[in-house]
């Protein structure tokens, strides 16, 4: 049945989640290479859509991959599990927003581009992985709270917003602990594990409340 569900999944996956990452990966690929010659606005850039847009637009996806469906009502006639429902949608998503994170890496590379100012190549990935994951799940449970996928992606893009005006702020006060960007825009935080552990936290309490929601069917139908 699991098998069957994932197969559906896939043929009814909308073609505008894959294009939209897509073309904003190409938007920011044009500016790399544009800034080619000039190293740290290269790298600025680069930051900035890795830890930055990559999870913007994978919380506004996730907002719409489970209740997005034409055939819901009929899906939650199956006895497929809600974690599996959130695990195949929202991974699909994953799954996308990590290709595109690692093409631009590379992409990155072949043009000069430097890493160094992390502490390793797996914080490189920590710091798209973990705010992609938190703005995922702040989307799905939005999405689901209100029964609602475009307030899914508002709650998405307003946490954005004042978290991106408000990132100096943040970074002084206690709201460091919550602050998407510090991963990719402030590496040398002294503070970034504890940041790291917490959007791990958040991430997993969302997925959690978002699975118990979707349980509760008759919301959506």
């Amino acid at each position: 049945m699991k098998h069957t569900s994932l197969r559906y999944s896939l043929l009814t996956y909308k073609l505008d989640q894959l294009w939209f990452p897509v073309c904003f990966w190409a938007l920011f690929v044009i500016i790399v290479v544009l800034m080619q010659q000039q190293h740290n606005q290269l790298m600025n850039s680069t930051r900035a859509y890795l830890g930055a847009v990559v999870p913007l637009i994978g919380g506004i996806m996730a907002a719409y991959a489970v209740l997005d469906d034409p055939a819901l009502e009929l899906r939650f006639a199956t006895p497929i599990p809600a974690w599996w429902t959130l695990l195949e949608r929202l991974g699909l998503t994953f799954l996308i927003q990590a290709a595109t994170a690692c093409a631009f890496q590379v992409v990155a590379l072949l043009l000069g581009g430097d890493f160094s100012m992390f502490l390793s190549g797996w914080h490189v990935q920590l710091a798209w992985i973990l705010p992609t994951l938190a703005l995922m799940a702040l989307g799905s449970l939005g999405a689901l709270v209100a029964a609602q996928t475009t307030i899914g992606a508002l709650f998405v893009g307003l946490v954005w917003i004042v978290e991106l005006i408000a990132r100096g702020w943040l970074a002084r006060n206690n709201g460091k602990y919550v602050l998407v960007f510090m991963g990719a825009l402030m590496p040398e935080h002294p503070d970034l594990l504890a940041n790291h552990l917490t959007l791990v936290a958040i991430s997993a309490a969302f997925l959690l409340a978002a699975w118990a929601l979707l349980r509760r069917q008759e919301r959506y139908i």
